[in-house]
């Protein structure tokens, strides 16, 4: 099994500790702004999503990624506890392998979604800065594995209004949600602290292949 993919456990202890948290949150209520900017970015995604060619796709789920997806915040919240250990050398190093890494598994997860069309479904507020925002596919063929799936975006909203992507999963399984368990894991297996930094960037650096 490869050191970062989920395990029945992993996924499960988090689905968990999401629920515990939206559990604590205010009322949920549906958010239209967040909706409509999800939709937005559906919307440029679905030519994507039908590219002719896989270099093609791959090019244009990369500039999504990197238009929409807060990766400096998506890459310190992976790190958990251990983001303030990291020295600003680890940090010039870590953050854009991170950011590749992170495009790499965006690319491979969407990819299950190649010819489809997405449409937000509602939304919940977590909170006032995190709503997230539900989507289906349009039309499935008949069969398709993923007719009934809930993709799910975390969508924050910054003090000024701004919007970003923070994470996506499908029926409650998140991408950073699940890199966090095992960045940290990761982190904590090999000495934490820097030599723990030092030894995910090492990997990272292999998952990039660079």
């Amino acid at each position: 099994m490869s050191l970062f993919a989920p395990t029945r456990r992993s996924v499960l202890r988090c689905v968990a500790a999401l629920a515990v948290t939206a559990s604590w949150s205010a009322p949920a209520l549906a958010d239209e702004t967040a909706e409509t900017f999800m939709q937005g970015i559906l919307d440029e995604a679905e030519p994507v999503l039908n590219a002719s060619t896989k270099a093609e796709f791959y090019v244009g789920i990369e500039e999504l990624v990197g238009t929409y997806v807060d990766m400096r915040r998506v890459g310190r919240f992976v790190l958990g506890q251990y983001a303030r250990r990291m020295s600003d050398e680890q940090a010039a190093e870590y953050f854009p392998l991170f950011k590749r890494y992170a495009t790499i598994i965006y690319q491979n997860t969407l990819e299950e979604y190649e010819g489809q069309r997405l449409v937000v479904t509602g939304s919940v507020d977590r909170s006032e800065r995190d709503i997230i925002v539900n989507s289906k596919i349009v039309d499935p063929e008949p069969g398709d594995p993923f007719a009934n799936a809930v993709i799910h975006w975390r969508v924050y909203r910054s003090r000024d209004g701004e919007m970003t992507v923070l994470d996506a999963g499908a029926d409650n399984v998140w991408l950073a949600i699940e890199q966090r368990s095992q960045f940290t894991s990761l982190i904590a297996n090999n000495g934490g602290g820097a030599s723990g930094i030092d030894a995910l960037i090492a990997e990272l650096k292999t998952r990039v292949n660079k």
